[in-house]
């Protein structure tokens, strides 16, 4: 390991402790030999893509059109002092969508921001709107950082989303909503930085009635471009599609043994940081079919970069 990131490894150690001292809800949820791991790929420059795919279409159904689609985003992390914008492909790729999802990565709050702490600005949801109006939207919230500034913030940023019309998903009282007639969305996460017992923290199975269930879990490891055997190995059972999230780096998709569909993460889809390893991310959307139970008809996949050089913006554009 070279000086400038044996430094880094130390800092950021010792910002954890003080956050960790100061605000006692706030600490990493890893343990110390993961927490070191995820701190030496953060400040190294990304694995390469290597035979990823930066754009795949699945169809599995070539004899009709699609009636409605659905759009996924990955990470939705603070844009702070910055504006998003979106190129003119990332709106065509979802103009024909009347409902996105995406994962609320951070906290709307007053409080002073801290180093490794996620704090949204109202702001936000300028950039949400520029996709599609904010009641077609649906946040997920159940991540790690839900409760960065504790379980009062995070009440706080639930009441605004609502106010702003946008439904959400992924606490124990709700962790799976309808977002179609006909089609379910559930959220869970591994990791929590803290304790609480609003968030989801494990897989609550999907609904009990028919239909096209979606799981939507924030799981598996920061800054790797794959799934690890371990967390192949967990596939949760009974959904008919997974798009995750949490990596900050765009994982594959991919069809399993179980012929499911599951875009292991989608990685980043704004942020203010401009750390290499968090410029990168995926955008998808599901076509189905309106039959008495919605049927899967096509998957479209696109590798997007998060541009953070110019001041002022995150501009997010599909990858060649």
């Amino acid at each position: 390991m070279n000086t400038f990131l044996s430094i880094l490894l130390i800092n950021t150690v010792c910002i954890q402790a003080f956050i960790h001292r100061n605000m006692s809800l706030a600490r990493s949820p890893y343990p110390i030999r993961e927490f070191l791991g995820m701190t030496i790929r953060r400040y190294r420059k990304p694995a390469p893509w290597g035979e990823q795919k930066s754009a795949c279409r699945l169809l599995f159904n070539n004899k009709q059109e699609a009636d409605f689609r659905i759009g996924f985003v990955g990470d939705i992390c603070p844009l702070k002092n910055r504006k998003a914008h979106f190129s003119e492909e990332v709106l065509q790729f979802f103009e024909d969508c009347s409902i996105m999802v995406g994962n609320f990565e951070g906290i709307i709050t007053d409080k002073p921001h801290y180093p490794f702490l996620l704090k949204h600005t109202p702001e936000v949801f300028e950039a949400l709107k520029v996709i599609k109006p904010l009641d077609q939207w649906i946040l997920t919230i159940a991540n790690n950082h839900a409760i960065d500034y504790g379980p009062e913030a995070l009440i706080n940023t639930l009441a605004r989303i609502s106010d702003h019309n946008i439904r959400w998903v992924g606490t124990v009282d709700k962790p799976s909503i309808d977002i179609h007639p006909g089609i379910s969305l559930t959220a869970w996460t591994w990791w929590l930085n803290g304790q609480t017992d609003i968030i989801q923290l494990d897989d609550p199975g999907p609904p009990d009635s028919q239909g096209f269930h979606i799981a939507a879990p924030h799981w598996g490891y920061e800054h790797e471009r794959n799934p690890r055997l371990s967390q192949r190995e967990k596939l949760p059972e009974g959904y008919d599609m997974i798009v995750g999230h949490h990596s900050h780096l765009p994982q594959p998709l991919e069809i399993v043994s179980s012929g499911r569909p599951v875009a292991w993460s989608l990685g980043n889809f704004t942020t203010a940081n401009k750390l290499r390893v968090l410029g990168e991310g995926a955008i998808l959307k599901a076509g189905f079919i309106q039959n008495h139970t919605p049927v899967l008809h096509s998957i479209n996949y696109r590798a997007i970069l998060l541009n953070r050089n110019t001041p002022g913006l995150c501009s997010v554009t599909l990858r060649d």
